[in-house]
Formats: structure tokens, C-alpha cells, sequence
């Protein structure tokens, strides 16, 4: 009797167990390809909102914050902007002196709520949303943090924590330091003094 074929290997007791591992590896893959484009949302901006984000700034901000982001103090009735821009941007609890900000900024998202709501203070959320996600952009960008070309906006800035810049800021020791006296006309800002300019 000739033997057409004989078997070089034992055949799986389980045939379907290789491709169980492959369908678990597939899965694995497909949740770390969402957790990396999620990280990838998380630092999103791009570089259009930094370029209007600093025209609006010149235009919105400066005249409070500086021409540098660089804070000013006693800009109008004894308030002080504080610096955008710098190692000390954005800490997570707000400055002693500051009167307007009363929570954390833990994430870029309560940047927004509490830009959006307050800024400029002169004219207090005059500016449309994409306005305040600009500026945004661009004062992440101004404080080192990097273009990806996704679009900034409120689901990408709930998970874009401000720690690691807060952080950094510890790290080297950054401590209030004077802010430069205002020059020129300060604002007029509502329900303080005056009408709104």
C-alpha cells in the first residue's frame, strides 16, 4: 500500500486557536491605533490658527497682555493682566492678584471657558468662538508646544493637558516677578468707571 502523503506535523487539537490569537492581536492593534490618534488629537492645532490666532491677539489681547504676551500690571483699577507668554503661562490655580479667574486650568478646554466668557475685558465674549480657539493656538504655539495641522477645538482641548507646561514651569523654578507698568490708555472696562470704549 503506497502512502500519498504523509503528515510532517501534528495537527492543532484546537484548529480555531490560531485564529482566536490573530482576531485578539487585530483588536489589540485597532485600540492602540485609536489611543495613538486620540494622543494625536490631544496636542492638536494648526498652523493657520497660530497665524490668525497672533493677528488676533495683536489686535485683542496686546493692549492688556503686552505686545509680547509678557503681563502688564495695574493696566486699570489696580488689574493686572498676567503673562501668556512665558515659562509661567497658565498656572494651574490662579495668580494671588488676579480678579476675574476663580478655577484650575487643567486642560486647554478651561482656557476657552474662561477666555471665552471674560476676554478681552473691555469687551467681555465679543469675539466668536473660532477667534478664541485661535488665539489659543497660538499662544500654545508662543509657549512651545507644536503644530500638528488638526484643527484646535473643544473636543481636542478637553484632552490637551496644560500639566506638562506647568510642570516645566516648576521644574525651573518660575516665581511671579514684577510686571511692566501699563503704557498709554488703559481700557475702560464695564461696570468699572466708565462706559465701554
Amino acid at each position: 500500500m503506497l502512502i500519498d502523503a504523509i503528515p510532517t506535523h501534528k495537527p492543532s487539537e484546537y484548529p480555531y486557536q490560531s485564529h482566536r490569537t490573530w482576531r485578539i492581536a487585530l483588536a489589540a492593534l485597532v485600540v492602540l491605533v485609536v489611543q495613538l490618534a486620540a494622543l494625536g488629537a490631544a496636542r492638536a492645532f494648526t498652523a493657520e490658527q497660530v497665524d490668525k490666532g497672533q493677528e488676533i491677539f495683536r489686535l485683542q489681547c496686546a493692549r492688556c497682555h503686552g505686545p509680547s504676551g509678557q503681563g502688564i500690571s495695574n493696566i486699570y483699577h489696580d488689574m493686572t493682566a498676567p503673562p501668556l507668554i512665558g515659562a509661567g503661562a497658565f498656572p494651574l490655580n490662579p495668580r494671588p492678584y488676579q480678579k476675574m479667574r476663580h478655577f484650575q486650568f487643567r486642560t486647554v478646554r478651561d482656557i476657552f471657558e474662561f477666555a471665552s466668557a471674560v476676554m478681552p475685558a473691555d469687551q467681555p465674549a465679543s469675539l466668536s468662538a473660532e477667534d478664541y480657539w485661535d488665539v489659543i493656538a497660538y499662544l500654545l504655539s508662543a509657549n512651545g508646544e507644536r503644530v500638528n495641522g488638526q484643527m484646535l477645538n473643544e473636543d481636542a482641548a478637553a484632552q490637551m493637558s496644560l500639566a506638562g507646561m506647568q510642570e516645566r514651569a516648576r521644574a525651573a523654578g518660575v516665581s511671579e516677578r514684577p510686571l511692566p507698568a501699563p503704557a498709554g490708555i488703559a481700557p475702560v472696562i464695564e461696570g468699572r468707571g466708565g462706559p465701554v470704549q
